[in-house]
């Protein structure tokens, strides 16, 4: 056989071979071993020019591994990895869809790693790369796939495509180093569905629809996947058409069943910025994004359905959003994360627990249960609203911080505990902290818009008697005076006299005199005194008088001296009678003072 091989340029010279080159390439002694192609549509277009041998194959010319021309196949054998632009995808063509199908057609056969080469490839019909250990690499930010048809969708990893009810999730595919990009009329640019098990790495997104119809990228029933340096941004690809939304993370249908929420993915310095919604997840669980950011979006950084569950984040950027990040899900974690404006805890929300974080401001709805703020800063940023709301039960801020106060360096320290539970009457001794009351004028609670009860220890001897330990219990908190009327507080001095005091606050106005005076209750074993009011018993019953009063008489009449004598005797009856009712009175008068003594109501003579 000969060594020499037959010299193409291109692959329409080498579909063209004449007869006689026919002829050379076949016999027992050919003259030539094979074909050497040296470009596909002009010479050096190829990576490097490759051999096409005379093959007994059965398979179809498939336009790039198997050529079939005059009668004869010729075949080159990809080994490892095959470029596509072997199968003439070119960056000048107008569609490159037939190109690709064939393409992908020959990497499921083969179960080689598809590359795409740099340049951006059109294409005008939706596709769909799907099967299992699919291998698809480009040349990171220099390589586009750009849909260019009116389709919903423009490039799709999809299991369940006109499946049934018991189609089978696709796993271990692996996608890198592309750019994908639909345009304004694409609903969704990446489409995956019933997938697991996959590696996404340096994949962007680039144009789709700016409704809120479209996703750049949409997971339906993913899991147990990766993706690494990924995202939608315009630092990565300059977008005409941006997505409404940059990934959303949801459910997919198989058939007429749902197949199940996409859970246990790991996003690893994911960017969604510059778009109306970075992240939206609505049936999602036990997904991980660790760095990256969702940042100057126009509407959400961040935001989670009530549907999902024990979603985390970990070290994410989130600012330049109106609300960074607004969750109603369950068990959502987010540690060592900055807000720059709002963190919103939606009212259907569980048990959301955020540590390490800087916020500017934050939201706790009403609805909103066992949120728990712990190690944080907020009004840490300046351009964003500021302050605390929160309307949730049983909300614990542990070690939170305000940075202003702090920059300011306010005394005392700014760093506020507080603790909402419920209890089965167990209480540790620690499970309360008592704060430290410098004055008698502000809210006790003063961190946030609620009120609530708080053990104190007052320091304020100009109004407080001495120093010594209270309850407080107020309407409202934030120094909110117009609504607190009707707030109050007990106190016990310390020392040993078994006694306590109350005071109530009467009006709004925000000064001391708003509070009624110190009124002093003292245990029945310390008596009270002229000078001390206190809590008294109730004093023996005292009957009501029995006596007869006398009866209203006239004038005299009697004109003789027997007249005058029944007048002076009758005098003396009504004498005797009166003289009766003056001493029972007087029985009965020392009796009620003498239980009033035995009472405490009176001083014992």
């Amino acid at each position: 056989m000969a060594n020499q091989f037959l010299i193409k340029n291109t692959m329409a010279d080498m579909r063209n071979l004449s007869a006689s080159e026919i002829a050379s390439l076949q016999g027992t002694n050919p003259t030539y071993a094979g074909v050497e192609l040296l470009g596909y549509y002009e010479k050096g277009d190829t990576q490097v020019p490759i051999i096409y041998y005379l093959s007994t194959t059965t398979d179809p010319d498939d336009e790039g591994s198997i050529i079939e021309v005059g009668g004869i196949k010729l075949q080159h054998i990809f080994t490892n990895t095959v470029n596509a632009c072997y199968f003439g995808l070119a960056s000048f063509l107008t569609d490159n869809y037939n190109i690709l199908v064939n393409f992908f057609a020959f990497t499921k056969k083969t179960g080689l790693k598809a590359l795409i080469p740099p340049g951006e490839f059109k294409y005008s019909t939706v596709i769909n790369f799907i099967y299992p250990n699919a291998m698809l690499q480009g040349h990171g930010l220099n390589t586009v796939l750009k849909f260019t048809g009116t389709g919903d969708h423009a490039f799709k990893i999809d299991a369940f495509e006109n499946s049934d009810d018991n189609t089978q999730y696709v796993l271990n595919i692996n996608v890198s180093d592309i750019i994908f990009s639909g345009n304004s009329n694409t609903t969704i640019t990446l489409y995956l569905r019933g997938i697991g098990h996959n590696n996404f790495e340096n994949v962007w997104i680039g144009d789709g629809k700016n409704t809120p119809d479209g996703y750049g990228i949409y997971l339906a029933s993913v899991q147990l996947s990766k993706f690494k340096n990924c995202g939608c941004t315009n630092q990565k690809y300059d977008m005409t058409s941006r997505p409404y939304t940059g990934i959303f993370l949801g459910l997919g249908q198989r058939g007429c069943v749902t197949a199940g929420s996409s859970t246990n993915n790991t996003f690893d310095q994911t960017y969604w910025e510059g778009l109306s919604i970075g992240v939206l997840m609505s049936d999602a669980d036990n997904n991980t994004f660790t760095g990256g950011s969702a940042e100057n979006n126009s509407v959400y950084g961040i935001t989670v359905g009530q549907r999902c569950k024990i979603n985390k984040f970990d070290g994410m950027g989130l600012e330049v959003n109106p609300v960074d990040v607004s969750d109603f899900g369950r068990m959502s974690t987010y540690t060592n994360c900055y807000f720059g404006k709002v963190f919103r805890v939606g009212s259907t929300a569980r048990q959301i627990n955020v540590t390490g974080a800087l916020f500017s401001s934050i939201d706790i709805q009403s609805g909103a249960i066992y949120t728990t703020i712990s190690n944080s800063v907020y009004n840490r940023f300046d351009k964003g609203p500021k302050g605390i709301s929160d309307l949730g039960t049983f909300t614990r801020f542990l070690g939170v911080n305000d940075h202003d106060k702090d920059l300011a360096n306010t005394a005392p320290l700014s760093s506020f505990d507080k603790n909402n539970y419920t209890s089965d009457g167990f209480i540790s001794a620690n499970s309360y902290k008592v704060k430290t009351k410098n004055d008698s004028l502000t809210p006790v609670n003063s961190v946030d818009t609620v009120g609530g009860f708080t053990p104190f220890i007052a320091t304020d001897t100009s109004y407080w008697p001495s120093n010594g330990v209270g309850m407080a219990v107020d309407r409202t908190g934030n120094y909110n005076n117009s609504n607190s009327v009707g707030s109050f507080k007990f106190f016990c001095k310390a020392n040993g006299l078994e006694e306590m005091y109350f005071t109530k606050k009467l009006t709004g106005n925000g000064l001391i005199s708003d509070w009624s005076a110190l009124r002093r209750l003292i245990h029945s074993n310390d008596l009270a005194s002229t000078t001390v009011k206190g809590i008294v018993n109730q004093s023996a019953n005292v009957t009501n008088s029995s006596a007869v009063l006398p009866t209203a008489d006239t004038d005299s009449t009697a004109t003789d001296v027997p007249g005058v004598v029944t007048d002076l005797n009758d005098l003396i009856s009504k004498y005797n009678t009166m003289l009766s009712l003056v001493t029972e009175l007087q029985v009965k008068l020392n009796a009620k003072l003498n239980s009033d003594r035995a009472s405490g109501q009176q001083s014992i003579l």
